[in-house]
């Protein structure tokens, strides 16, 4: 329809303002697919990294990204597939909508003024990628709900193994909507027919049951099931997430552009326009009790809970409907959203214009590394947090700079440890003979808001310069390293380090 085209256009548009979409995660993802792609014809990368496994249930970037980036630059590649999520999200949660009414409506369109959420910030692009199929996986076993129970089957088998290799969560939600509509519909069923109920309860948890014995057979990322989960935070740490994980970095666009937005929804519930359809009742319930119960750490990762918040606002938005509205109020309602997505995109374009020339301003510097350098990644600040707590949190995030060092390999023969490459988590591995490098800058920079803590670094990279592979000339090539926020750095910078470049948000030392 005419309104979704309009919304997913608006929605697109910051994407295609920047060259590098400021978003947390989002360097290293790109980092990561640029080796993957130019592995086998570099020697250089050959021997710091290979392909690991790619039955990990977070992959989705990565088998998407592969044949992108064979056919388009890299940093275009990244781009469409940042699209292609946004896309996937709102396309999904109308597929549901339809689904569950049988009408097409403008109603799940208000999944656009949700897409640009704090999730998307951090650049957990295989789970939103999850969450969009997830949305899609349900519509389709709705629409099958009467056919032949081998289309259920089918369907149901096909999704969770894609979903799977999204992310982990996205196979949890779908199984825990369709476990909700089954057990309703079990619930109806079983006085008359209660082997039925069973028989039915039995077949809707076959495909997932099969998931998750392959997952469990075949997949690396199985052994990190084994790994402790923990909570975070307080009691205000899931109401702070409930809400601020649906936010952007902006605070007078939410305000302008939300507050509207809850203003009708709350008026059309007073009047009770809204209608849930019934067989998302439970499921509803049953994603909410997971959000309260789900830990922040659990399966090596983190963030589990922050994330789900996003994932039940859409199915809630795909669930209901409004009524009693005439089409007069239809069109001025609708027309009023528009120009409200509208401030909201050109804000949040304006926001990246101005963050891109910042990352622009790193990327530059990161040319003066020289090929077959080690660069090492350190930062004086405090890594950006959700939970911030005052506005130099809130700057932290305006751009997010932690994994901005994993933009130097992009084309480009540098070693850079910090980028992500967890054999569990990832289809890429470091080699053995730089694995100690890895080990030691570990997947983020290191915390040096002083000399001292600066200084043990680098006392720590120059023992492990004897383990790098040479120039050819028996000389181990150089250390660099990247020293985000300077200015709350306290002290001198390293000894015999020399200034290679110098910004607002960073230095760059070529190290002793």
């Amino acid at each position: 329809m005419a309104g979704g085209a309009a919304v997913l256009l608006l929605a697109l548009i910051p994407l295609f303002a920047v060259a590098v979409p400021p978003l947390h995660d989002y360097p290293f993802h790109l980092a990561r697919a640029d080796i993957l792609a130019s592995l086998p014809g570099s020697a250089f990368l050959r021997a710091h990294y290979e392909q690991g496994s790619f039955l990990l249930p977070n992959v989705g970037m990565d088998v998407v990204m592969a044949p992108l980036a064979r056919y388009l630059p890299i940093l275009v590649a990244g781009r469409v597939f940042l699209g292609l999520v946004l896309a996937v999200m709102l396309s999904g949660t109308v597929a549901l909508h339809f689904a569950l009414h049988r009408r097409l409506s403008a109603w799940p369109l208000l999944a656009g003024f949700f897409l640009y959420n704090w999730i998307f910030l951090y650049g957990f692009l295989n789970y939103l990628l999850g969450i969009g199929l997830m949305l899609w996986a349900v519509a389709g076993w709705v629409l099958l709900r009467e056919r032949h129970v081998a289309w259920r089957l089918a369907w149901g088998g096909a999704m969770a193994v894609v979903l799977l290799f999204c992310h982990l969560v996205a196979v949890g939600l779908f199984a825990i909507v369709v476990a909700g509509m089954e057990l309703q519909r079990a619930f109806r069923t079983r006085r008359t027919d209660p082997m039925a109920a069973v028989r039915g309860l039995a077949v809707s948890a076959l495909p997932f049951v099969f998931v998750l014995a392959v997952f469990a057979a075949v997949s690396p990322a199985a052994g990190e099931a084994r790994q402790a989960m923990a909570y975070h935070g307080g009691l205000g740490w899931k109401p702070l997430v409930a809400y601020r994980s649906l936010l952007t970095t902006i605070g007078w666009l939410d305000v302008v552009t939300l507050v509207p937005v809850l203003a009708v929804v709350v008026f059309a519930a007073w009047r009770r326009r809204l209608r849930v359809a019934f067989p998302m009742a439970l499921p509803l319930g049953l994603l909410v009790a997971t959000f309260v119960a789900m830990p922040f750490y659990i399966f090596g990762a983190e963030q589990a809970d922050t994330r789900l918040p996003i994932a039940i606002l859409l199915v809630a938005i795909a669930s209901t409907r409004i009524v009693g509205i005439g089409r007069r109020e239809s069109w001025l309602v609708g027309l009023g959203a528009l120009v409200l997505l509208a401030v909201r995109s050109a804000a949040i374009t304006a926001a990246w214009i101005s963050a891109d020339a910042r990352l622009a301003t790193m990327t530059n510097a990161f040319r003066l590394v020289p090929d077959g350098a080690t660069l090492y990644a350190a930062t004086a600040a405090p890594y950006p947090s959700i939970d911030y707590g005052d506005a130099a949190g809130l700057a932290l995030w305006q751009p997010p700079l932690k994994h901005a060092v994993s933009l130097t390999s992009l084309g480009h023969a540098v070693f850079v440890p910090a980028t992500w490459s967890d054999p569990f988590q990832q289809p890429m591995r470091v080699v053995a003979a730089v694995a100690p490098i890895k080990r030691f800058q570990g997947a983020n920079p290191f915390k040096t808001p002083t000399a001292t803590d600066l200084n043990a670094m680098v006392a720590g990279i120059g023992a492990l310069r004897s383990p790098l592979p040479s120039n050819g000339a028996g000389i181990p090539p150089p250390d660099y390293l990247l020293l985000l926020y300077p200015e709350r750095f306290q002290g001198d910078l390293p000894a015999g380090s020399r200034t290679v470049a110098r910004g607002s948000d960073f230095v760059l030392l070529r190290l002793p």
